[in-house]
């Protein structure tokens, strides 16, 4: 069973963050990426900076930014 902070509060599937499974993973996707400053207006005030966005929504909102 998923946990809350493995969840992406935008879409609510698997984030895939290793900081949110285990953080003796290593280096995770998410720290290698630039997050715009306006996709956090998407996440609810109860996620924010709590769990991460997963990669499939920040795909979709740098694709639709441009």
């Amino acid at each position: 069973m998923k946990s809350k902070d493995e969840e992406c509060p935008i879409c609510g599937h698997l984030n895939k963050c290793c900081y949110s499974q285990n953080k003796k993973l290593g280096i995770c996707w998410c720290s290698e990426e630039a997050f715009p400053k306006e996709i956090f207006e998407q996440v609810p005030q109860e996620y924010l900076f709590k769990t991460c966005i997963c990669k499939k929504c920040l795909e979709k909102f740098k694709n639709s930014a441009f």
